[in-house]
């Protein structure tokens, strides 16, 4: 009997309808390993200069490898997987969702920036550093403004049929044309600040936008494309046996080739070229994210029943997770530290502490808040639940 090739056994690891529409174990424990390492992400983001963060250190290892790939790609990723096993998965409710995820950016725009500048600048009548960019920390693109327009484009895609490789299909030219407009700049604050959630405006090495739409939609769309064919996968073994090693081996080169070469997202230019990422490097962003997805898996299998329900919790609690820390992260060293030592700049020691101590206190809080608190406010359209 002549052997089947190898993509033909590929192949044969899919069916025609869904077969694993249960909850996906490999993806709560991203999202758990996400929420744990988001605050001390965000403390070093914020106590650290910017010449800090692009020396190859301790802060370069949570700003760029931790905060980069692993971080914002793996939520957005996540997120489009998300799309496949969401009960509610119309266009409509789609739509809704992300209209909401927007009001909430927007609500935690107000706790973690609003709120904080105004309270500190009333104490050290400060200007430059708590009001001169308040408006711009206040109404430009952060992940949650981006998750929601995301939300909102892809429901008018899908509104006008297109199926999950047609929407990725989109999103490949949507990348590449999003980058001829990178480092855009117009003579209109406010027209910058807006633009901003779809380009990627700036100028001279400073960036306008954090999570533009043209450029990252390719990874919230390639999470879409992967959960549809991970929920017709008949043997996730077998699927992350053949994928994980070739993905780590494609996406850790590429992306120490950048830092060999000092060029790119990895090249110790931090965020002003991660944010603006090239289309390549957003495909490189997605490889690497399956194969984290395939070390989830596998070491998932590893672990007691009792962790493996305190990662459930954490993912499903990582919105809360997310909303919590960063306001813990504000106020902590943009307000507390800073008006108490009139800098908020410190090195990485205490930047460590501090972050590992929020970051346990933001997914205490986050877990209660989902499990106890109040359910309707954050969660009344979380409806991404495994069928």
């Amino acid at each position: 009997m002549e052997k089947e090739s190898f993509f033909a056994r590929f192949r044969n690891l899919f069916s025609e309808t869904p077969v694993n529409g249960k909850r996906q174990s490999e993806v709560d424990m991203a999202k758990a390993l996400v929420a744990c390492c988001l605050a001390a992400i965000h403390v070093f983001v914020e106590c650290s200069t910017d010449d800090v963060l692009d020396e190859y250190g301790i802060a370069y290892i949570f700003d760029s490898i931790l905060g980069g790939p692993m971080a914002a790609p793996m939520f957005m990723f996540c997120m489009g997987i998300g799309l496949t096993y969401s009960r509610n998965n119309t266009p409509k409710r789609i739509f809704i969702r992300g209209l909401y995820i927007l009001v909430m950016g927007f609500l935690l725009n107000t706790a973690r920036y609003l709120i904080p500048s105004l309270i500190g600048y009333a104490i050290t009548k400060d200007y430059v550093f708590y009001l001169s960019l308040l408006p711009y920390r206040f109404f430009g693109n952060d992940i949650w403004q981006f998750a929601g327009l995301a939300h909102i484009f892809m429901a008018l895609l899908l509104k006008l049929g297109l199926k999950p490789l047609g929407t990725f299909n989109v999103s490949i030219v949507m990348s590449a044309g999003g980058v001829l407009f990178n480092g855009t700049k117009t003579d209109s604050n406010v027209l910058n600040v807006i633009l901003g959630h779809f380009i990627g405006m700036g100028d001279e090495g400073r960036i306008f936008s954090d999570f533009p739409l043209l450029l990252w939609f390719t990874i919230y769309s390639a999470g879409y494309v992967f959960g549809y064919y991970l929920i017709r996968t008949k043997d996730k073994d077998a699927l992350y046996r053949t994928i994980t090693v070739p993905a780590l081996v494609v996406s850790i080169g590429a992306m120490l080739l950048e830092v060999y070469l000092e060029i790119g997202m990895m090249g110790g230019s931090g965020a002003n070229v991660f944010y603006h990422m090239t289309l390549p490097e957003a495909i490189v962003c997605e490889i690497f994210v399956i194969g984290l997805l395939g070390i989830c898996h596998f070491a998932h299998k590893k672990l007691s029943d009792r962790a493996k329900r305190l990662i459930e919790r954490t993912s499903r609690s990582l919105m809360a997770v997310y909303f919590i820390q960063w306001v813990l992260v504000w106020w902590t060293v943009d307000l507390f530290i800073y008006v108490i030592r009139g800098d908020k700049y410190f090195d990485w020691p205490l930047g460590l502490l501090i972050g590992v101590i929020l970051g346990f206190l933001s997914v205490v809080l986050g877990i209660w808040w989902k499990e106890k608190g109040c359910k309707g406010f954050i969660y009344k359209y979380d409806r991404n639940k495994a069928k």
